[in-house]
């Protein structure tokens, strides 16, 4: 439910004094804080994974302590939204703790943020119609792009529209798309280099 909150929760530093210092969400806050501290020795060693999983716990039980007081500022929070509420939460609680103990989300979030960035690349966009689908262990996707440039993608793994596609056979040519993707690099045996080719990670039908 809350495995991204960390990264979430960093993103709010420069928003940290907006909260009143005595309201409940400071109490969950300063509870929460309380825990990790105590438990500094514990949680050393934890990856950033397990403490994530050990803060939704905690913010779950202080937000049941503090619920009565929470209603009464106007904050409520519906547990059974699944992530999306946590996320919400996490937010919230999130400011209060950046005043008591930044050093906690800090070990928290870990190399997450970095992590993330490097893992996911930017996904681009090109809009046009498709001419072709070609390959036998490797897909091809071609597409004559808004400018008239052929344009060629590789399938390489499930992504959202791949189904369609998959139905639309061989009668795929001058369907309008949008395709997202990303520039992956691969090393090419034939030519004894690295090679960059796009590869698709969605596909709208327009």
């Amino acid at each position: 439910m809350l495995k991204k909150i960390t990264v979430l929760l960093i993103s709010l530093f420069s928003f940290a004094n907006v909260m009143a210092q005595d309201s409940a969400l400071d109490k969950m806050a300063k509870d929460i804080c309380e825990y990790f501290n105590k438990n500094e020795k514990e949680f050393k060693n934890m990856s950033t994974d397990d403490l994530t999983a050990k803060l939704g716990v905690q913010m779950v039980q202080s937000y049941l302590k503090y619920k009565d007081e929470l209603a009464k500022e106007g904050i409520v929070f519906d547990l059974t939204k699944g992530r999306a509420e946590g996320e919400k939460m996490g937010a919230k609680v999130g400011l209060g703790m950046v005043k008591f103990c930044p050093d906690v989300l800090m070990a928290i979030a870990g190399d997450e943020i970095y992590e993330d960035e490097e893992e996911t690349p930017a996904e681009s966009y090109l809009e046009g119609t498709l001419r072709k689908v070609s390959g036998d262990d490797l897909f091809i996707v071609e597409l004559k792009d808004t400018d008239g440039k052929t344009q060629k993608f590789v399938w390489l793994t499930n992504f959202e529209g791949s189904d369609k596609l998959i139905d639309l056979g061989k009668d795929v040519k001058g369907v309008q798309v949008r395709v997202a993707y990303t520039n992956l690099e691969y090393f090419s045996p034939k030519l004894k280099e690295y090679i960059v080719r796009k590869k698709i990670t969605r596909l709208e039908f327009l």
